[in-house]
């Protein structure tokens, strides 16, 4: 899993995010929480963190706040004392979920940031980031009509 550090004297870019590594493309997700489910596997297959650890987290989160942005999009993120440095998964499903969006619209594209809780401003700064790069009409369509997890990371390295 690739790890990244934005400092606050660094620009952000969504490539030092995301290794293509941490892209996935799946299939069969029916509903949410197998969506969860299935995020926290990825992250415990990579990290030391637990699978139930996390889905505990991201269910207390999405149970506090709805983490779409609308547009089919969800960022769901979460905070750990433990990591001194950012980790981001992106992930497209082959056919939208409904999500409980904003805009009731089903999600179909996921990018999970889990992040340090020690430095708040560059978390803010991150999701502020990925909301306005995930949202631009033409990436979106990109993104959408890529077929391989090559393709979105040329996307998201700006080289498509």
């Amino acid at each position: 899993m690739k790890i990244f550090n934005n400092s606050k004297n660094n620009k952000i870019k969504l490539s030092n995010i995301i290794s293509q590594s941490n892209i996935f493309l799946l299939h069969n997700i029916n509903n949410k929480r197998q969506l969860l489910n299935t995020v926290s596997k990825i992250v415990e297959d990579q990290t030391n963190f637990s699978k139930e650890a996390i889905l505990d987290l991201l269910l207390k989160k999405e149970n506090n706040e709805n983490t779409s942005i609308g547009s089919g999009i969800a960022l769901p993120n979460i905070k750990l004392s433990d990591i001194e440095q950012s980790i981001g998964i992106f992930l497209k499903l082959n056919k939208p979920i409904h999500y409980n969006s904003i805009d009731n619209e089903p999600v179909d594209i996921i990018l999970f940031l889990i992040s340090p809780t020690s430095d708040f401003p560059v978390y803010l700064n991150e999701l502020a980031y990925i909301s306005r790069f995930l949202t631009k009409k033409k990436t979106l369509q990109n993104i959408r009509a890529a077929l391989d997890k090559e393709t979105i990371y040329a996307i998201i390295t700006n080289e498509l």
